[in-house]
């Protein structure tokens, strides 16, 4: 396990930009976004460009509805100075360039916008179902245009083929456990091949933002994966800021920061537990579930609420926490997880079952575009609190050390969060000891569009809102870190493992179903 120090700021977002524009043209430049235009027939090569370039990675693609449809391909650039493009482009008809032949990592992305908006890639290749149920009907409600076919595989056959069968297993599994169907292919014993139904917990997030207030979507972008309330809280606030041009009062970044980090910690915890439970270590579970409560009770303590709903404003912050809870309870509770984790590394039965099981590889999670400590346990250094020079941005001044693993399995996956949950510890020391405050900037009603994020316990959460001149929203996208790492936990599971690593597994992943199908 290391930490790698934040890197020196170069040209490698400039650079980029300045290749994109040359197909097209430089739409907006603010902050630490730039927006291009790209023409249809430049697109393969635009991506083709972005995808080639070291240091950049395929973090979001969308669509909006309107007189014609609009694409936007969201790339964010870490390796030399941070920062995200946006390139927009507009498709006439139903059909668009096959991108996920360039960038894999587009590949959900062009089986939501087949579902939500009716237009696919032209290369005719099978889109998955992956957000609206099949049991929605006609008038079940979507974005933009419904497609003209159904996506396939809806109903997968369960069929025996020579010595492997698929089992199916879900949706329904255990209290307290998401809805999510696997089909699992084995032999008996080793996993051949894995697919997942996830649109169980649809909601309609996206569809239900339309015609919301800044202040009124928050409430739904923190709902929309309760686990993360903070991180896609401040998402969906920095990008209302983006469009308005407004920038949070430094000590409101470090309150925002403060409760970023203490879900950080909360989060590593329970899927500490998770770990334990998947392994049969019952003693084990019940210690992290301890130390889980000991820094669900902080939460509460610090900032009235125990996953920390409520505390992201558009402008700022709703409250502050009490900083002295938190130096007085914080390093108990801390300190609880980390005899935890002391003692689980050190049980031999535990480490057995982590090492050299759900194995991803560095090219794997580039390819995938992976975030998170999923990531970085393949060695991948990204971390949206690296996109630190937005104004407001707390961890510009307080820089975080990125832990790294470079195992790939879930061992490293769990090292990785066990080196972040010592590391926002300091963190919070840090802002604390900084100053924080319950302090809004006023965010005025107007039209714009902005793109935001933030690092949740499972990777980068991106929104992107379109604002009427009421400063309504007419279009919004909130990504949350599990949509890019689902597509991971598939090439994780078909990695040489039997059937009882799968739980272990999707443990060590501490994804939502309800992010992904919001």
């Amino acid at each position: 396990m290391t930490a790698v120090e934040p890197q020196a700021a170069g040209g490698t977002r400039d650079q980029l930009a300045g290749a994109l524009a040359e197909l097209g043209s430089l739409h907006a430049e603010h902050r630490d976004v730039t927006t291009i235009g790209i023409p249809v027939e430049a697109l393969e090569q635009a991506t083709h460009a972005a995808a080639g370039t070291p240091g950049a990675r395929l973090a979001d693609m969308f669509a909006a509805d309107g007189e014609v449809t609009v694409l936007r391909l969201v790339w964010a650039c870490e390796a030399d100075e941070p920062g995200y493009i946006v390139t927009e482009t507009e498709i006439v008809g139903d059909q668009y360039p096959p991108l996920s032949d360039i960038a894999p990592a587009a590949f959900v992305e062009e089986c939501e916008i087949y579902e939500q908006f009716g237009i696919r890639p032209a290369d005719g290749k099978p889109l998955n179902r992956v957000m609206l149920p099949p049991y929605g009907g006609a008038e079940f409600p979507t974005l933009g245009h419904r497609p003209a076919h159904a996506p396939t595989e809806v109903h997968a056959p369960h069929v025996v083929g020579g010595q492997a069968f698929e089992f199916p297993f879900g949706p329904v599994r255990q209290v307290g456990v998401e809805s999510l169907y696997y089909g699992l292919v084995t032999s008996g014993e080793e996993v051949v091949d894995l697919y997942l139904f996830t649109w169980h917990k649809h909601r309609g997030v996206e569809w239900r933002l339309r015609g919301k207030t800044a202040r009124e979507a928050i409430f739904f972008a923190e709902r929309a994966e309760g686990l993360s309330a903070v991180a896609a809280g401040w998402a969906f606030a920095a990008a209302f800021e983006a469009a308005a041009d407004v920038t949070p009062p430094p000590a409101a970044g470090r309150t925002r920061a403060v409760a970023l980090e203490l879900e950080r910690l909360y989060n590593h915890a329970a899927a500490a537990a998770a770990l334990c439970q998947a392994t049969g270590l019952s003693v084990g579970q019940a210690a992290a579930e301890i130390a889980l409560e000991r820094l669900l009770r902080v939460n509460a303590a610090a900032f009235g609420h125990r996953y920390l709903f409520g505390i992201i404003e558009p402008g700022g912050v709703s409250r502050a926490p009490d900083a002295e809870v938190l130096r007085r309870e914080l390093p108990g509770a801390y300190d609880e997880l980390r005899r935890t984790a002391d003692a689980l590394l050190s049980t031999n039965s535990f480490v057995d079952r982590l090492e050299a099981c759900g194995i991803l590889t560095v090219e794997q999670a580039r390819r995938l575009g992976l975030v998170g400590p999923v990531a970085r346990a393949t060695g991948l250094a990204t971390d949206a609190r690296q996109m630190a020079v937005m104004a407001g941005r707390p961890y510009g001044d307080h820089p975080v050390n990125v832990v790294t693993a470079n195992g790939g399995d879930v061992f490293a996956r769990f090292q990785v969060m066990l080196g972040e949950a010592a590391e926002s510890v300091r963190l919070i020391t840090q802002f604390l000891n900084s100053g924080t405050a319950a302090e809004c900037s006023l965010v005025p009603l107007r039209a714009g569009s902005g793109l935001g994020w933030a690092e949740s316990s499972r990777g980068e959460v991106l929104a992107w809102v379109a604002l009427d001149e009421d400063g309504r929203i007419t279009r919004a996208r909130l990504r949350p870190g599990s949509v890019r790492n689902w597509r991971g936990f598939d090439d994780a599971c078909r990695s040489q493992n039997v059937f009882t690593d799968i739980p272990i597994i999707e443990a060590s992943f501490w994804l939502t179903v309800a992010g992904m199908a919001r």
